[in-house]
């Protein structure tokens, strides 16, 4: 077994030389490709160096040709804007301005008013109930007031809160007739049905 391993290890030993010989080889190769890449850059073609020392010729205008583009340049008139005068009987106006007035608000009648409308409470076969709002719209206190109930084919029998002046016209009674402003009383009343009627939203109010 001895003789065996001092042979593979001779053999290690060679082609570790034979390795180092050939990097050193490689090495001198490298080494001369640059060195004669460096001597062909400085002996550069002497053509070309001529090429390149030339000074590139400049083309002057003639100097007819310039005077005459400088002469029609100046010939030419600069235009000049002028202001068009107005036609005869036009007159200059200033731009009108538009001012947003306030809008306007809803303010409180002065004096005493009111409103009265209706609502259908019930509705049988032959009659009606019906409730009256009053509203006071005004700035004042109201201390009487006035409704006309002109109800066409409603005849009106009994009432609550309201007392029977003549013909249509109902006024308050004692318990309702004060009326501060923004306030509402509510009286009602029952009316028999003489055929197709249709209740108005209102009716007609005044303060007494």
């Amino acid at each position: 077994m001895r003789p065996w391993m001092n042979r593979a290890t001779l053999r290690g030993r060679l082609h570790g030389r034979l390795l180092l010989v050939l990097i050193v080889v490689a090495v001198l190769v490298s080494a001369a490709a640059v060195w004669q890449f460096v001597l062909l850059w400085d002996d550069h073609d002497p053509d070309l160096a001529e090429i390149d020392g030339r000074e590139t010729p400049t083309v002057a205008a003639p100097a007819d040709e310039s005077e005459s583009a400088t002469e029609s340049a100046s010939a030419i008139p600069s235009p000049t804007l002028e202001s068009s005068p107005l036609e005869e009987g036009a007159t200059s106006t200033p731009a009108a301005i538009v001012s947003q007035s306030p809008a306007p608000t809803t303010e409180a009648a002065e004096g005493p008013a009111c409103t009265a409308s209706l609502r259908l409470d019930n509705e049988w076969s032959e009659s009606v109930s019906v409730t009256v709002t009053l509203t006071n719209t005004g700035v004042d206190r109201i201390d009487g007031w006035e409704v006309l109930l002109a109800l066409e084919h409603l005849d009106v029998t009994s009432t609550w809160g309201l007392d029977h002046i003549e013909g249509d016209r109902y006024g308050d009674i004692f318990f309702n007739a004060g009326i501060d402003p923004g306030d509402s009383v509510e009286p009602s009343f029952q009316a028999d049905i003489e055929g197709d009627f249709t209740l108005p939203a209102t009716v007609p109010c005044t303060p007494a």
